[in-house]
């Protein structure tokens, strides 16, 4: 569980320091993760039983082995980005993202709450383990 959290943290960190380019490619992509990281997040908090937090964590590793391609495109085209932050420091080409990055805090906490109910079933670890392969 603590290596799925630092999995997804990691992402999200690297997405959003992909998102603070001058480009407008890069701000895409941060817009689209961290609409469907939300849309998980919904998704999971709707679960009532495994299988369907299997179902919406099914979707969202879909997701992200589409838009690991595009963060590995970004990355190669702009190896600069990584670093940017400082502390807690937001570069002014990304303050459009400040808020919604703000509330992924107490949101990603929630989650983890939600994945623990589940994370006893071997179905569920099976697409955790999936799910973190799609992440690397």
């Amino acid at each position: 569980m603590k290596k799925l959290t630092l999995i997804l943290i990691t992402i999200m960190i690297m997405f959003v320091l992909a998102g603070c380019g001058k480009n407008d490619g890069p701000k895409a992509v941060v817009g689209e993760f961290l609409d469907t990281f939300d849309t998980y997040i919904e998704d999971m908090n709707k679960t009532e039983n495994v299988d369907e937090a299997i179902a919406a964590t099914e979707k969202f590793a879909k997701a992200m082995e589409i838009l690991k391609p595009k963060m590995e495109e970004i990355e190669k085209k702009y190896p600069n980005l990584k670093g940017t932050f400082k502390g807690d420091a937001i570069p002014d080409e990304f303050k459009k993202f400040e808020g919604r990055i703000k509330e992924m805090g107490p949101k990603f906490g929630a989650l983890m709450g939600k994945m623990m109910q589940y994370m006893g079933d071997p179905k569920f670890q099976e697409v955790q383990k999936k799910l973190q392969e799609s992440m690397k």
